[in-house]
């Protein structure tokens, strides 16, 4: 729901079948956004699930992708719209996003910890020097 769900409401939110007024297109786009944050909390707790030794390097990963994506986005968008002057054009690009992020999100993520994740991590080189108590 929280990948589909947006795609469904914006298409439908454009849609000449719908006849969306400006108030039930506002509607439905804020409906998405409330399926899309239901994605926050199991993308989140994946990255300890698949690998919880190394769960900040591949959630900082994730940000950064995620960061990228918004730089690209929003110049794309406005081009998108300011060439086509279609809505119905770029929020059709957007679902089609929120659905191929949910085919590899099904196809890609699991409840097992990554074989990577479960070996042994090499020996310190180093000795850490205990500190006295205060």
């Amino acid at each position: 729901t929280g990948m589909l769900g947006p795609a469904v409401c914006l298409m439908l939110a454009v849609s000449p079948a719908v006849g969306a007024t400006p108030a039930l297109a506002s509607q439905l786009i804020t409906a998405g956004l409330g399926f899309s944050a239901l994605t926050l909390g199991g993308v989140s707790a994946s990255h300890l699930d698949v690998a919880p030794r190394h769960a900040g390097v591949i959630f900082g990963a994730g940000n950064t992708a995620g960061t990228l994506a918004g730089l690209l986005s929003v110049p794309c968008t406005g081009y998108l719209l300011q060439a086509t002057n279609s809505w119905p054009l770029v929020f059709g690009v957007t679902a089609g996003h929120y659905v191929l992020g949910a085919i590899v999100w099904a196809m890609w993520s699991g409840d097992r910890q990554l074989p990577e994740d479960l070996e042994e991590p090499p020996p310190a080189s180093h000795t850490a020097v205990p500190v006295p108590p205060a």
